[in-house]
């Protein structure tokens, strides 16, 4: 946040955080912040989770996994509470070194998702050489669904594999009930997008999950 012209997107500061490397720091902080701001809801119920997305350039730090380990266990949040959400590139175009930092993450307990799954990069072929708990459906697909009459094979075929690898599928950029209900009944395990909440300060957080609840409750219903 700066004074003008005050809230600065993400899309806007990541770049200029990777080109000055002040991405390292920047990461940490933002793991950290998370950590500490949602451990009364992760200590509250074993099934909560906290996911944060992670820049293919912290990868590129050999003690990124170190790192992530020592902000969970200063925070103390149990580190299965924990989910990593980078895209497809960093695990098709990196070196190994980020796989074995990935696989030391997974066996620590924390989760990892492949995030804009399906956008270009990913063979389903290749999932089950990697180090993951979680894909995610990239929102231009889930946009291609208007009327929920669409006939989308593909959504299928994804699901299917990864359901065949054990992986847990989500969907973004859910917008309205009949995506929400399209993807629902095609066997996607979890859904994110604003029909169920938009960003809001952690101190808004209660309020934002009684307006998730309710949007849940209508899809559930049908409405």
């Amino acid at each position: 946040h700066v004074r003008s012209p005050g809230v600065v997107p993400p899309n806007q500061f990541l770049p200029m955080a990777e080109q000055s490397g002040l991405i390292r720091e920047i990461g940490d902080e933002v793991l950290r912040r998370a950590c500490t701001e949602i451990r009364p809801w992760l200590a509250g119920d074993a099934a909560n989770s906290v996911a944060v997305n992670v820049s293919a350039l912290q990868f590129e730090h050999r003690d990124f996994a170190a790192d992530v380990l020592a902000i969970v266990r200063s925070t103390e949040v149990d580190p299965r509470q924990l989910t990593l959400e980078l895209t497809e590139s960093v695990f098709f175009d990196s070196a190994p070194d980020v796989l074995r930092q990935l696989r030391q993450l997974r066996q620590a307990g924390v989760r990892i998702a492949m995030d804009d799954f399906g956008t270009g990069y990913s063979a389903l072929g290749r999932l089950n050489e990697l180090p993951l708990d979680i894909v995610k459906i990239d929102r231009s697909f889930v946009a291609m669904v208007s009327t929920g009459q669409e006939q989308l094979p593909f959504f299928d075929t994804m699901i299917d594999a990864a359901h065949a690898l054990g992986l847990t599928v989500t969907a973004e950029g859910i917008e309205t009930g009949i995506q929400a209900r399209y993807l629902m009944d095609r066997g996607c395990d979890s859904l994110q997008g604003y029909l169920f909440a938009k960003p809001a300060p952690a101190s808004e957080l209660a309020g934002t999950m009684e307006t998730a609840l309710m949007a849940v409750d209508q899809v559930g219903a049908g409405r």
